[in-house]
């Protein structure tokens, strides 16, 4: 027979690994949104950190990501420009993951037999005819534009 403190130690291990992990994820996203600061030192070179330094007159700066300058097209022809934007576009719509799920889904509802879901408490519901027409169409789209 086991004993009941055998049986929670292994929970509450979990549970304390769990809570670990929260808190350093959480300290993360606090740091990744922090403002840094930018000083100079008596001999030249350029430092930066969180806290501003005592004494030394230091510069707040906001950390961005992406590209941060604008993009000059001045020097492409307006043909040029169509011609990118469109390619751009055109490569930005396919998506493998998304064709390759539309393909699957379409599939399933083609077959004709009953497609159930699952729904938000877990359990398990069957689409009407008209829900499956009306998946069916929209993974026509999702294929047409993905694949």
């Amino acid at each position: 027979m086991l004993s009941n403190k055998s049986c929670t130690q292994p929970k509450r291990k979990w549970l304390l690994t769990l809570i670990f992990a929260t808190l350093c994820l959480g300290g993360l996203a606090a740091q990744a949104a922090e403002t840094f600061y930018k000083w100079e030192d008596e001999n030249g070179n350029t430092h930066f950190g969180t806290r501003p330094p005592n004494g030394v007159k230091s510069t707040a700066i906001q950390p961005k990501t992406g590209h941060s300058e604008p993009v000059d097209y001045s020097h492409m022809t307006p043909e040029q420009q169509n011609a990118q934007s469109s390619s751009a576009q055109a490569e930005a719509q396919k998506d493998p993951e998304r064709c390759e799920a539309a393909r699957q889904n379409a599939e399933v509802l083609g077959r004709g037999g009953r497609v159930r879901e699952s729904t938000d408490d877990g359990s398990f519901r069957y689409l009407s005819e008209e829900e499956k027409a009306e998946r069916l169409q929209q993974a026509q789209e999702a294929i047409n534009e993905s694949c």
